[in-house]
């Protein structure tokens, strides 16, 4: 009963996530300061991911260790570490060869060049989601107020993210991007029910998910010059702070 009761909570998560996808234009008001929400979601997300996913890689790091049988050397100490900078870059690379091709591509067509960059975007954020999504399911929360957190956390960067999209692509994203992003975080809750990857393989996904969060932060949602507000910034990494430290 108590597994059912997880499930079906994870399930709703999983739907909230997907409401923030097709709604995500809607929360952009006139009145809503972008400036001071993209500043507090960065907060929030690096606050998360520093405070809760980073730690978590050490117990990570132990399922390895005892999946292996690893005793000492550089696997011992740093393997999942590795997978989180695997994250990192595979996320950076992929948004520079985007760059890179959209610009080669302009210079002869700009509406093909437009089109393949968005499908480009789409694609990499549908895989990251369908990850996402399984990771949900297939991890069991033992605290409600823990499954809350998650929801704010990655809500908030997926929020960020969805601004991000429409503000690069426009109604490419409106009229398709945010219902394939939807589609891929059920498809990932979905496939949880019917693969059961080893525990050492969702720690690792979770790894490289660690690492793509942390470049998608530091590239995009961290404000450049003065577009961003250092008080809701500072509002968000504190509150969120203390929120994750007792949770």
């Amino acid at each position: 009963m108590a597994v059912l009761e997880d499930n079906l909570l994870n399930f709703l998560v999983i739907l909230r996530f997907i409401f923030i996808h097709l709604a995500s234009k809607f929360f952009l008001f006139e009145e809503l300061n972008v400036e001071f929400m993209m500043s507090f979601a960065a907060g929030v997300g690096v606050s998360y991911a520093i405070i809760h996913l980073l730690p978590q890689l050490a117990y990570s790091q132990g399922v390895l260790v005892n999946e292996f049988g690893w005793d000492s050397g550089i696997r011992y100490t740093h393997a999942i570490y590795a997978i989180v900078l695997l994250g990192l870059v595979v996320s950076y690379i992929v948004y520079k060869l985007d760059e890179r091709n959209f610009n080669i591509v302009e210079k002869r067509d700009l509406t093909s060049a437009e089109v393949a960059y968005f499908w480009s975007d789409i694609s990499f954020y549908a895989v990251y989601n369908i990850m996402i999504g399984y990771l949900v399911i297939a991890n069991t929360f033992s605290e409600h107020f823990y499954i809350l957190m998650y929801f704010v956390a990655f809500g908030l960067h997926f929020l960020m993210n969805d601004w991000s999209l429409s503000h690069h692509h426009g109604k490419m994203y409106h009229q398709r991007g945010r219902f394939v992003l939807s589609l891929s975080i059920l498809i990932g809750a979905l496939l949880s029910l019917v693969i059961q990857l080893p525990y050492y393989v969702v720690v690792s996904i979770e790894a490289f998910i660690t690492g793509a969060m942390l470049m998608n932060i530091i590239k995009f949602e961290l404000p450049e010059g003065n577009q961003g507000s250092i008080k809701s910034f500072l509002i968000g990494t504190i509150c969120s702070s203390v929120l994750f430290i007792f949770v």
